[in-house]
């Protein structure tokens, strides 16, 4: 791991290294130096150069940029939250909560810069491997490698049109200061960009089957259908006039997931966000974190301690609102156990029966009450919490699933029910209630469905980062932000073009 944060720092002195220096001073080479003419000499680069496209994940590399990068953007822009008292301490992430943000605002900085570097990165893997010769690499190996860097490309533009309305399109390594400077792009051409990558992805990644248990976290032919099934579900919801198409796409290339027989729901729903289990059957595509701290490397996961509720010695920087519990409870205690549904309670801690039984003691072997005893009506955050308190506020080895099979059964179900295939649909949700313990379905109109899949995403994905995006989509993110009292305007559904792109950008 320490290897590939090196290469992070080689690769982009590579990539940006332009400047208005001498020429006699730009040819000097240092002996001891590696430069992109002598780096891509055998699959050991390609794969080092390879590691270095995964290393943006998320910003996963400092726990603080993944706060800055994921965390705040997304989950303070979902409707069921607050912010927790700490947060007034910081200003820039009370703008996403606040729909108040600027162009110079610290998270939305720090996502396109990333999201760039991965983006570069890959363009360099893309270039430099695809000339790599058979001599210097064999074929299988050159073919995973690139399947890969598109995807990861794809991957990076796709967090990008999430959350952007205007972008730049760079497909290749720049080779001058004039191909630095580049305009803005049509929106439309970047998503048809990202199909096309993610196409070439599934074209030439293998199964999950077939990678080892050394290769886990590494993408797979599945990871990169899900990814397009999703993708034209983001375009449906866009680009109203042909939605049609994009409804019926999605629903081929995710029905292509679950027909390959690769995945399955995860038993136990807690498991997944706990560090109980790691790439589970259910995971399609998961970042990776590793408690190995050698050679300065830091690979750790502190999303638990911004989480966890200050009773239980996190920061509580963010806590659910009633709203939420109103939602996740609201088909009663209908669940096969007698209890609200499975999901509720692995999301959230809440007043409720289940969570103060005396005996059971479920909530760090205490009650709720006995937790939260000054303030009985707290919503705390569950998923993304350690087995125990001791490791709240510690950096934990917990992986974080970004595709969940469960995400691409809702998906396909919505993408069937959308295309007017409702009957196909809804014994795909039950799948997914199943796992819940939940009742199958009685209903059957097409609008009943759709609004049952709101409903199961929001048990099924709080905290995972889709919420915001979803309503966005649907066209329901204006009502629900008035519904839940938030400072909501439309010109604030996408983030300003960043203010370092403006300054820096000769083409823009």
């Amino acid at each position: 791991m320490n290897y590939s944060k090196i290469l992070l720092c080689t690769l982009l002195t590579a990539a940006i290294g332009f400047s208005s220096c001498e020429k006699s001073f730009l040819e000097q080479q240092a002996p001891d130096q590696l430069t992109t003419d002598k780096f891509w000499r055998n699959k050991s680069d390609a794969l080092s150069g390879l590691a270095a496209v995964y290393g943006q994940l998320e910003g996963a590399t400092d726990w603080t940029s993944f706060i800055e990068a994921r965390s705040v953007r997304e989950y303070y822009r979902e409707d069921y939250v607050v912010p927790g008292a700490d947060a007034d301490n910081y200003p820039w992430w009370l703008e996403h909560y606040n729909f108040n943000f600027t162009a110079g605002n610290l998270a939305v900085e720090v996502l396109w810069s990333g999201s760039y570097l991965g983006i570069n990165f890959a363009n360099q893997v893309i270039e430099k491997v695809g000339e790599m010769p058979d001599t210097k690499i064999d074929a299988p190996s050159k073919k995973m490698i690139l399947g890969e860097a598109h995807f990861l490309r794809a991957y990076y533009y796709f967090s990008l049109a999430k959350n952007f309305q205007q972008l730049v399109l760079r497909d290749r390594v720049p080779k001058s200061d004039q191909e630095i400077g580049h305009p803005l792009s049509d929106k439309k051409a970047v998503w048809d960009f990202i199909v096309a990558d993610l196409k070439e992805a599934a074209a030439n990644l293998p199964l999950r089957s077939k990678r080892p248990n050394t290769e886990m976290g590494r993408a797979t032919k599945g990871a990169a259908q899900a990814y397009l099934g999703k993708v034209y579900l983001y375009m449906a919801g866009e680009y109203k006039d042909q939605a049609a198409a994009y409804y019926k796409e999605a629903a081929q290339w995710l029905g292509e997931v679950k027909a390959s027989g690769e995945y399955s729901l995860e038993a136990d729903y807690n498991s997944m966000f706990n560090g109980t289990v790691k790439n589970s059957r259910e995971s399609v595509f998961e970042l990776q974190q590793s408690a190995d701290e050698s050679n300065g490397a830091y690979y750790k996961f502190m999303l638990n301690a911004w989480i966890g509720a200050r009773e239980f010695k996190g920061y509580g920087e963010i806590y659910g609102t009633q709203r939420l519990v109103t939602e996740m409870t609201r088909e009663g205690r209908i669940a096969a156990d007698g209890n609200f549904d499975k999901r509720a309670y692995g999301t959230i801690y809440f007043n409720d029966a289940y969570f103060n039984d005396a005996q059971a003691k479920r909530v760090y072997s205490k009650t709720f009450t006995a937790w939260f005893k000054n303030n009985t009506d707290a919503v705390a955050f569950r998923k993304w919490l350690p087995v125990d308190t001791l490791r709240m506020q510690q950096a934990n080895d917990i992986n974080m699933p970004l595709m969940r099979y469960a995400d691409v059964l809702l998906l396909y179900a919505e993408a069937l029910n959308a295309a007017d295939r409702t009957p196909e649909a809804i014994p795909v949700i039950n799948d997914v209630r199943k796992r819940a313990g939940m009742p199958a379905l009685t209903i059957t109109a097409k609008e009943e469905v759709f609004k049952q899949l709101i409903h199961e995403r929001v048990m099924e994905l709080t905290m995972e980062g889709s919420r915001y995006y979803d309503l966005r989509r649907w066209g329901l993110l204006e009502t629900n932000m008035k519904e839940a009292g938030r400072g909501y305007s439309a010109d604030k559904a996408y983030y300003p073009l960043p203010k370092s792109e403006v300054d820096n950008n000769s083409g823009i």
